[in-house]
């Protein structure tokens, strides 16, 4: 680099401050759960695995495991064998009688001059049952299914998250900001029969038309051998459709169907501890996506 193109040793300087470290208030270390300098002792390799226990016992569990690990089989170690748990239940319904008015989720909207909007933990968990509700009856999603959700960063990508997990469904996020093709190519590995998504989104001001992504999916899919039964359509404005137009039979419209379902209540589905949660996929840059 010639010598007049050299950045100043005090530009340099500038983004070496941005390695500094920032100490948490005593507040936020307080209410940590894991607030103690002994942690590094209780989790030292002389108290493996019985020290993962401590883990374990932040949550709710369903039926209590009978063994922390299964060794037998390497690689396939198995945690906590035998007992139950249910993610949406152990992220929702257990802080509702402490927590029920506090807030789960700010929503910071693309456009500055929307409000920000706040979402209770009792609200919440109405309409993470109310969607669960719908993937049951609409969608006909059980316990095993795999259900894909292409979606921006909007409320509903989380309150879709919680209602899969709440139903024993494995979801699988693929990022909104992705062709359809590659979305396709993500229903067909998962072999996903249901698709979550929306009719569109602001970036940079300006409105993106998602549900054609969304339709070039599924329709990819299909050409590839991969059914999807059901998509189901959020709307980015209440009340507001503004996507590519429906498929009949397939498409349905949340704002249309969810009040159906207003106030239905789901029981949790208890999964084993080492049941699938949800799918990821890698990005597919250097060849086909691969899930985990």
């Amino acid at each position: 680099m010639a010598a007049e193109n050299r950045p100043a040793a005090n530009d340099i300087e500038v983004y070496w401050r941005e390695e500094d470290y920032y100490e948490p208030p005593a507040s936020f270390r307080a209410q940590a759960n894991m607030a103690d300098a002994g942690v590094y002792d209780r989790f030292s390799l002389d108290h493996f695995p019985d020290c993962f226990v401590e883990y374990a016992e932040l949550l709710d569990w369903e039926k209590r495991w009978d063994e922390v690990l299964d060794a037998s089989n390497p690689p396939f170690w198995r945690w906590f064998v035998g007992g139950q748990l249910n993610a949406s239940y152990n992220c929702i319904d257990r802080h509702l009688p402490a927590r029920q008015n506090q807030v789960a989720y700010y929503f910071v909207s693309e456009r500055e001059e929307d409000p920000i909007a706040a979402l209770t933990y009792r609200e919440l968990f109405w309409r993470v049952n109310e969607f669960a509700a719908a993937l049951q009856e609409v969608a006909g999603v059980k316990a095993g299914d795999r259900v894909t959700i292409f979606m921006p960063m909007v409320p509903e990508l989380p309150i879709a998250m919680l209602a899969c997990a709440r139903i024993g469904a494995i979801h699988s996020v693929v990022f909104g900001g992705f062709s359809g093709q590659a979305c396709a190519d993500r229903i067909v590995d998962s072999q996903s029969q249901v698709l979550v998504t929306i009719d569109g989104y602001y970036r940079n001001g300006q409105w993106l038309n998602h549900k054609e992504k969304a339709d070039i999916a599924v329709e990819r899919a299909q050409a590839a051998g991969q059914s999807v039964g059901a998509v189901l359509v959020f709307t980015r404005q209440p009340g507001e459709y503004r996507g590519s137009p429906l498929v009949p039979g397939r498409d349905h419209l949340m704002s249309e169907v969810l009040p159906r379902f207003r106030g239905r209540q789901v029981k949790p589905v208890a999964r084993r501890a080492e049941d699938p949660l949800f799918l990821m996929y890698t990005s597919g840059s250097t060849g086909k996506p691969k899930g985990i």
